[in-house]
Order: structure tokens, then C-alpha cells, then sequence
């Protein structure tokens, strides 16, 4: 796994980022990790990743550095990171949705920084925090409650949107860079077209082999149709024919690539693509990541890519949660007083969910009427709780923040710390009412931003170069740009998409309202993998330190295995904490043995 570390000893084969004793290090492959540099006197600066800037957008970059434009220095395409360094101070930007992370503690009088948690935890001597590790799995989207903690204490995560700014004497503050806007729907769309084909054709131009996924769904077929049809590029894309779960994936898949020249389809099939598959084999990740069990399921129709060389592959990923948006719309709706559209909006949700349409009405109603202080409030309440004693909540009820499943199974002790987290949370909270939906579409973002950072070490360990065009700058700024009722429709799964790909992509496709889903899969897995599942469950880390009830656990595990509906996201949740929990005893096992014997 590529990363950059702060200025320090630079061990053999690790490069620094230009010849100065006060440049920063990197470690690890370069293949989807490319860098340039460019440098005036004494201002330097570095793009990592995949910055598609040509070398006059890298020197007029220059003059941005020199005036502490830091935001200017991210309007490139890509998906990248910036370094920045001007004799007086050192700069670390991340990109807007947090893809590309910069972790930072303090040791011995000075900031250090990483692109890797762990790298930064083995340099300053950092332990594993449990407790954070069980804030996330519980609150992951609540960053009140998270807070910029990471599985090491002492070690921070800068969020999304912002840079990590450091003087000579060590010193560090953090800079936002980046500020709200406002677009109307038609603007946006004309934004967002832009943006989505700048992505793809600097993609598929600088690709040797252009792979990607084809799903079938909106998200990743439309960027295969956008790099075949738009851009006249060569792409093999591969679809996942899970036979235990039954959707419409292939057949929209075969239908999209049905005659159409440079597109080489293959549907893959593979029975021991499952979840919860070869848990042991998983590649290890920075940090602990919710989708670890299933690399297996994954791979399978990964490695077909990896085996045609693979340069440049491309996936939907983000599109959920960039483009959809959350039922909390509604209280936006309801806010609004445009009483026809609260009644349009409401009725399609209850015939979604199967409830009497008043009750979604009141449900918006009453959010609408909610703040977000007063919803981490309850939060704090309904943590302290045990699950056992707490009464079943109305179906139709809509919250600003929620506690996942995972909550079912916390120890007392853990209830009454994360209880006390939001508490203390709710308090601080300056969250103006009239923004709450807002806030909590980037805090949704930027905890995916999370997810697909590690979604992208996964894949790389597996030696493919993962791009996920719906998370650069330009495609987030534009889709953020709107209010979030703008991205939700009775008819459509994703309007603004749908307008800005009007004409580049197939009208069947973006008029699709079914979704793949693969609880079969799922299920499957957890029978066939049972005995190591509950291996690693009788062995938790978590359980161990006091943070998880083990015997609540189990119990899920059995439902969920006898084919009855559970916690399945919890189950898988807390089943890569302790994959990557003992992966990381391993490791660390493994480096104290080197030590010892050196």
C-alpha cells in the first residue's frame, strides 16, 4: 500500500518527494500512486494520485501555493492528493469527499503526518482505541460521536474538504478550504454532465488496459457507456452473475453492451465468491473496513481484470451515496409547506415500505420540527438503553441521526460512553435547523470518502488500480450544490444523474427503478462459513476489552444463519473490526519477532 509520511529518516527505497531533508517520504508501489512535482525558487509542490493537471495547471499551482489559494489547488481532475511547501510551512490537502485521507498526532513537541493510520501509529508508538473502533461501528455517520478518531489513539483523521497545515517548529492547524454553494437543478446538471465526462475521458486516455465494472445498475454502466460511446475508448467490463442472488443486473448488463463496438463483456461466475469467504486471505486495509468480508465476492470478478493488465479500472462507487439521498428528505418537504409534493412524496414511500401514508406524513412532519441538537440528544438517550428493555419505535419514524444495528450488542459500559459522546455532542451543536439536511449529506459523504479509501487499498492489494470517477472534486461539488430534495424523485432513482446523462446513456437505463441486491448471497455465505465466523466471534477483540456482548452476537449469528431476517449489517461490521483487529496482532507480532531476532 502506497503513502506519504511527514519529513523523517528515509529508509532504503523510500523516496522523497523532492531532494530536501524537510520533504516528505513515500513508501510503498507507485502504480496507481503517480506524483509529480514542479517547484519556483522556493516554493514547492506535489500532486499524488491520479491528478490529471497538465504542467501549466501545476505551475500556475505555484502562484496558488505562494498566496495560500489552498482551495485552488483542487479544482483538477482526479482524485488526488496535494503537498505544498513554501520554506515556512508545509501544506497536506485532501480531496473534498475525504478518498484520499491525512492522519496527523503529536509526538515528542511535533505534528507527524500520513496518508496511513498505521504507518503514523508505528512511528509515534500508538495503540489500538477500542473505543473508537466501537464508535464507528455504531455511529458511523454521526461525526459528532466519532469525532476525527481512528482505530489508533492519539492518532486524528483531517476531514474531508480540508488541509493540514504545519510550520517549521512543528506547529498545526487545520484549514477548510472548502465553502458551501448553491446551483440551481439546471446548472448543476450542466455541471455535473461536465465533470462526470472530464473524469472518464482522463481515465480512459491515460489507460493502457481500461477495465471496469458493468453492473447493470445506473452507476457503473454509465461510465462504461461514457468512456465506450463519448470518449472511443476499448474497455473490458466484467458483471458479476451471482447465481444466489436474484435481480436484474445481468440483464440489463447484456442488454447495455448488446452490439456496442469497444466494449468486451464478460459475465463472471465463480461459487465461492461469497461473503464471509476465506476471512483469513483478506488483504489487510489501514484501517478496519465494514465491507472486509467481502473481498472474496469481490475478487472474483476483479481478478479476470487484474489478469488482462489492468492500468486503469473504473467503478460506480460513491453514486449512492453522492446522487440518492436519504428519506430524511422528506422533513424538507415538509418544512417547505408545499403540502401536494409532501402527499406525492410520502404516498410513494408508503407504498415502498408497505405504510399507511399518514404515518409518513407525520413522520416528515415531526423531523421537519426536529434539530439536529435536540436528534443527538435523543441519540444519547436511546444509546443508554439496553435494547432489551427498549420499546419497538414506530416504522414509519425518521431520524436525523440513528445508531446502527450494532447497538444491540454493546456492554453497559460502552452504551454509557457513546451515550455520554452524543450527550456532550449535543450540547456543542451549531447546526443552524434550516441546514440539518445538509450537514448531514456530506457527514454521509465523508464517512463513505472513508469507506472508499479503504475499499481502494483493498482492491490494490489485489494489484488492481480502483478509480472511482463519482468521487472526484468537480462531479461532488456539482451533486452537492443542490438541496437534497433535488436528488430524490417518485419516478427516477437519481433525477440530477438522470438529467445530466440525458442523451450520452440510454433512456431504458436511467429510467431503471429496480437495484441488484445480494442478501443471497450473503445468506449463503454465512452457511457455508458458519464454524470460522464463529471462531473469530469466540475469539473478539472487542469482547475481549469490554465492548461488545459476545453472547448478543451469537445469538444474531444463529438467526441469521437458520435464514431469519437480523443484524446482518451489524454481523458483517463486526466481523471485519476483528478481521482487521487480528490481522493487526499479526502484523504486529510478526514486526516485534523481526525486531528481536535482527
Amino acid at each position: 500500500m502506497f503513502h506519504l509520511n511527514s519529513p523523517g529518516k528515509a529508509s532504503a527505497g523510500s523516496p522523497r518527494l523532492w531532494a530536501d531533508e524537510q520533504a516528505p517520504t513515500m513508501h510503498g508501489p507507485l502504480r496507481d500512486s503517480a506524483y509529480r512535482t514542479v517547484r519556483d525558487r522556493t516554493v514547492r509542490l506535489a500532486v499524488v494520485g491520479n491528478c490529471y493537471a497538465d504542467e501549466r495547471q501545476l505551475r500556475d499551482g505555484l502562484r496558488a501555493a505562494r498566496a495560500g489559494q489552498w482551495a485552488d489547488l483542487t479544482h483538477w481532475p482526479g482524485s488526488y492528493w496535494v503537498v505544498a511547501d513554501d520554506g515556512y510551512l508545509t501544506v497536506v490537502i485532501t480531496d473534498v469527499a475525504g478518498t484520499r485521507p491525512v492522519y496527523f498526532a503529536e509526538a515528542q513537541g511535533r505534528t507527524h503526518w500520513s496518508t496511513s493510520a498505521r504507518s503514523l501509529a508505528l512511528r509515534v508508538g500508538a495503540n489500538v482505541d477500542h473505543a473508537s473502533i466501537t464508535a464507528r461501528l455504531v455511529c458511523p455517520t454521526v461525526p459528532e460521536v466519532t469525532g476525527d478518531g481512528t482505530a489508533f489513539a492519539g492518532v486524528r483523521r483531517m476531514p474531508g474538504g480540508h488541509g493540514l497545515v504545519i510550520d517549521r517548529q512543528g506547529r498545526h492547524s487545520i484549514h477548510e478550504y472548502e465553502q458551501p454553494r448553491a446551483l440551481g437543478f439546471t446548472e448543476a446538471v450542466d455541471e455535473l454532465r461536465q465533470a462526470l465526462v472530464t473524469a472518464v475521458s482522463h481515465r480512459a486516455r491515460s489507460a493502457g488496459r481500461l477495465t471496469a465494472d458493468f453492473s447493470g445498475g445506473l452507476d457503473s454502466t454509465s461510465l462504461v457507456l461514457l468512456a465506450t460511446d463519448t470518449v472511443g475508448a476499448e474497455v473490458f467490463a466484467v458483471t458479476d452473475a451471482d447465481a444466489t442472488s436474484l435481480n436484474e443486473d445481468v440483464s440489463y448488463a447484456q442488454r447495455a453492451a448488446h452490439g456496442r463496438p469497444g466494449l468486451y463483456h464478460e459475465l463472471i461466475t465463480d461459487a465461492e465468491g461469497l461473503f464471509f469467504a476465506e476471512l483469513l486471505d483478506a488483504p489487510a486495509t489501514d484501517q478496519p473496513f465494514p465491507d472486509a468480508a467481502r473481498w472474496r465476492m469481490r475478487a472474483a470478478y476483479q481478478d479476470p481484470c487484474v489478469e488482462r493488465g489492468s492500468d486503469v479500472h473504473l467503478t460506480g462507487s460513491g453514486a449512492d451515496t453522492l446522487l440518492a439521498t436519504s428519506p430524511t428528505y422528506l422533513a424538507d418537504v415538509a418544512a417547505s409547506h408545499d403540502m401536494p409534493a409532501l402527499l406525492q412524496h410520502s404516498l410513494a414511500r408508503a407504498r415502498l415500505r408497505h405504510l399507511p401514508m399518514y404515518a409518513v406524513v407525520a413522520a416528515a412532519v415531526r423531523l421537519a420540527h426536529t434539530t439536529h441538537s435536540s436528534a443527538l440528544r435523543q441519540l444519547a438517550q436511546d444509546l443508554a438503553i439496553d435494547p432489551a428493555t427498549a420499546r419497538p419505535e414506530p416504522p414509519a419514524r425518521l431520524h436525523w441521526v440513528m445508531a446502527a444495528g450494532l447497538r444491540a450488542w454493546l456492554t453497559p459500559k460502552a452504551r454509557q460512553h457513546l451515550s455520554l459522546r452524543a450527550a456532550a455532542a449535543a450540547e456543542d451543536c451549531t447546526v443552524d435547523p434550516s441546514q440539518t439536511s445538509g450537514h448531514r449529506a456530506w457527514a454521509e459523504l465523508r464517512e463513505f470518502g472513508i469507506y472508499e479509501a479503504e475499499l481502494r487499498n483493498q482492491a490494490q492489494a489485489l494489484g488492481l488500480p480502483h478509480h472511482a470517477p463519482y468521487l472526484d472534486n468537480a462531479v461532488v461539488r456539482a451533486a452537492m450544490a443542490v438541496p437534497a430534495v433535488a436528488h430524490a424523485s417518485v419516478t427516477v432513482q437519481k433525477p440530477l444523474l438522470g438529467a445530466a446523462l440525458q442523451g450520452l446513456v440510454p433512456d431504458w437505463l436511467l429510467q431503471r427503478r429496480t437495484k441488484g441486491a445480494y442478501d443471497g448471497n450473503a445468506y449463503a455465505g454465512l452457511r457455508r462459513h458458519n464454524s470460522a465466523l464463529r471462531g473469530l466471534l469466540a475469539h473478539s477483540e472487542l469482547a475481549a476489552e469490554g465492548w461488545i456482548d459476545p453472547t448478543a452476537a451469537h445469538v444474531d449469528l444463529d438467526r441469521l444463519t437458520a435464514g431469519v431476517p437480523g443484524r446482518l449489517a451489524a454481523l458483517e461490521s463486526l466481523v471485519a473490526a476483528e478481521l482487521w483487529l487480528q490481522q493487526h496482532r499479526t502484523s504486529m507480532a510478526a514486526s516485534a519477532s523481526e525486531v528481536f531476532h535482527a
